[in-house]
Protein backbone atom coordinates (compact mmCIF):
# COMPACT_ATOMS: atom_id res chain seq x y z
CA UNK A 1 0.00 0.00 0.00
CA UNK A 2 1.19 3.47 -0.82
CA UNK A 3 2.67 5.10 2.29
CA UNK A 4 1.57 8.58 1.19
CA UNK A 5 -2.04 7.41 0.90
CA UNK A 6 -2.13 5.81 4.35
CA UNK A 7 -0.44 8.87 5.86
CA UNK A 8 -3.01 11.21 4.31
CA UNK A 9 -5.84 8.88 5.29
CA UNK A 10 -4.57 9.09 8.87
CA UNK A 11 -4.54 12.89 8.66
CA UNK A 12 -8.08 12.86 7.29
CA UNK A 13 -9.20 10.53 10.08
CA UNK A 14 -7.60 12.82 12.67
CA UNK A 15 -9.30 15.87 11.14
CA UNK A 16 -12.67 14.12 11.21
CA UNK A 17 -12.08 13.05 14.81
CA UNK A 18 -11.34 16.70 15.74
CA UNK A 19 -14.25 18.13 13.73
CA UNK A 20 -16.94 20.22 15.33
CA UNK A 21 -19.50 17.96 13.65
CA UNK A 22 -18.25 14.87 15.48
CA UNK A 23 -17.88 16.76 18.77
CA UNK A 24 -21.49 17.95 18.48
CA UNK A 25 -22.67 14.46 17.55
CA UNK A 26 -20.99 12.95 20.60
CA UNK A 27 -22.22 15.61 23.01
CA UNK A 28 -25.81 15.41 21.77
CA UNK A 29 -25.64 11.61 21.94
CA UNK A 30 -24.47 11.82 25.55
CA UNK A 31 -27.28 14.25 26.35
CA UNK A 32 -29.85 12.04 24.65
CA UNK A 33 -28.56 8.96 26.49
CA UNK A 34 -28.80 10.82 29.80
CA UNK A 35 -32.36 12.00 29.07
CA UNK A 36 -34.70 9.44 30.62
CA UNK A 37 -37.73 10.60 28.64
CA UNK A 38 -35.76 10.30 25.39
CA UNK A 39 -34.72 6.75 26.27
CA UNK A 40 -38.30 5.76 27.08
CA UNK A 41 -39.51 7.18 23.75
CA UNK A 42 -36.76 5.42 21.82
CA UNK A 43 -37.60 2.09 23.50
CA UNK A 44 -41.31 2.61 22.75
CA UNK A 45 -40.57 3.41 19.13
CA UNK A 46 -38.34 0.36 18.73
CA UNK A 47 -41.01 -1.93 20.20
CA UNK A 48 -43.70 -0.43 17.97
CA UNK A 49 -41.46 -0.80 14.91
CA UNK A 50 -40.71 -4.44 15.82
CA UNK A 51 -44.44 -5.21 16.10
CA UNK A 52 -45.01 -3.40 12.82
CA UNK A 53 -42.28 -5.46 11.09
CA UNK A 54 -43.51 -8.75 12.60
CA UNK A 55 -47.00 -8.10 11.26
CA UNK A 56 -45.63 -7.20 7.83
CA UNK A 57 -43.44 -10.31 7.70
CA UNK A 58 -46.26 -12.59 8.79
CA UNK A 59 -48.49 -11.15 6.08
CA UNK A 60 -50.96 -9.68 8.56
CA UNK A 61 -52.75 -6.52 7.64
CA UNK A 62 -51.69 -3.49 9.60
CA UNK A 63 -54.63 -1.91 11.31
CA UNK A 64 -55.17 1.82 11.43
CA UNK A 65 -54.62 1.54 15.19
CA UNK A 66 -51.18 -0.01 14.57
CA UNK A 67 -50.26 2.75 12.15
CA UNK A 68 -51.60 5.43 14.46
CA UNK A 69 -49.62 4.04 17.40
CA UNK A 70 -46.37 4.24 15.46
CA UNK A 71 -47.24 7.73 14.15
CA UNK A 72 -48.05 8.93 17.67
CA UNK A 73 -44.74 7.66 19.06
CA UNK A 74 -42.83 9.17 16.10
CA UNK A 75 -44.49 12.52 16.79
CA UNK A 76 -43.40 12.32 20.45
CA UNK A 77 -39.86 11.39 19.38
CA UNK A 78 -39.76 14.36 16.98
CA UNK A 79 -40.89 16.62 19.82
CA UNK A 80 -38.17 15.57 22.25
CA UNK A 81 -35.44 18.25 22.28
CA UNK A 82 -32.61 15.83 23.12
CA UNK A 83 -33.55 13.48 20.28
CA UNK A 84 -34.04 16.35 17.83
CA UNK A 85 -30.62 17.81 18.74
CA UNK A 86 -28.99 14.42 18.22
CA UNK A 87 -30.75 13.87 14.88
CA UNK A 88 -29.69 17.34 13.70
CA UNK A 89 -26.08 16.70 14.73
CA UNK A 90 -26.20 13.31 13.01
CA UNK A 91 -27.43 14.98 9.81
CA UNK A 92 -24.61 17.55 9.92
CA UNK A 93 -22.00 14.84 10.47
CA UNK A 94 -23.43 12.79 7.61
CA UNK A 95 -23.32 15.81 5.28
CA UNK A 96 -19.66 16.33 6.17
CA UNK A 97 -18.82 12.65 5.54
CA UNK A 98 -20.80 12.68 2.29
CA UNK A 99 -18.82 15.68 1.07
CA UNK A 100 -15.54 13.91 1.90
CA UNK A 101 -16.82 10.82 0.12
CA UNK A 102 -17.79 12.87 -2.94
CA UNK A 103 -14.28 14.31 -3.13
CA UNK A 104 -12.77 10.83 -2.93
CA UNK A 105 -15.22 9.42 -5.47
CA UNK A 106 -14.52 12.30 -7.85
CA UNK A 107 -10.77 11.73 -7.62
CA UNK A 108 -11.17 8.01 -8.21
CA UNK A 109 -13.49 8.62 -11.17
CA UNK A 110 -10.95 11.01 -12.64
CA UNK A 111 -12.92 14.23 -12.40
CA UNK A 112 -11.30 17.38 -11.20
CA UNK A 113 -12.37 19.11 -8.02
CA UNK A 114 -15.62 21.01 -8.13
CA UNK A 115 -17.41 19.10 -10.88
CA UNK A 116 -19.55 16.04 -10.61
CA UNK A 117 -21.50 14.35 -13.34
CA UNK A 118 -24.52 14.65 -11.06
CA UNK A 119 -24.13 18.43 -10.88
CA UNK A 120 -26.76 20.46 -12.70
CA UNK A 121 -24.21 23.19 -13.41
CA UNK A 122 -20.46 23.45 -13.26
CA UNK A 123 -18.64 26.04 -11.29
CA UNK A 124 -16.46 28.22 -13.50
CA UNK A 125 -13.10 26.53 -13.87
CA UNK A 126 -14.39 23.46 -12.08
CA UNK A 127 -14.15 21.08 -15.02
CA UNK A 128 -11.53 20.02 -17.46
CA UNK A 129 -12.22 21.07 -21.07
CA UNK A 130 -14.48 18.52 -22.66
CA UNK A 131 -16.31 17.45 -19.53
CA UNK A 132 -15.93 15.72 -16.21
CA UNK A 133 -12.90 13.49 -16.34
CA UNK A 134 -12.98 11.39 -19.46
CA UNK A 135 -16.75 10.83 -19.25
CA UNK A 136 -17.68 14.11 -20.91
CA UNK A 137 -20.89 14.37 -18.89
CA UNK A 138 -21.83 17.75 -20.22
CA UNK A 139 -19.74 19.95 -17.96
CA UNK A 140 -17.52 21.81 -20.34
CA UNK A 141 -14.79 24.05 -18.97
CA UNK A 142 -16.83 27.20 -18.42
Amino acid sequence: MNNEITEKAGLLADAIARSSELAELRSTEDAMTADTSAQVLIAELQKAQERFMEKQQSGSELSEADKSAVDEIETKVEGNPAIVAYMTAQDKFTVMLDSVNAILAGAIAGSSGGCSCQDEVCEPGGCEPGGCGSGGCGCSGN
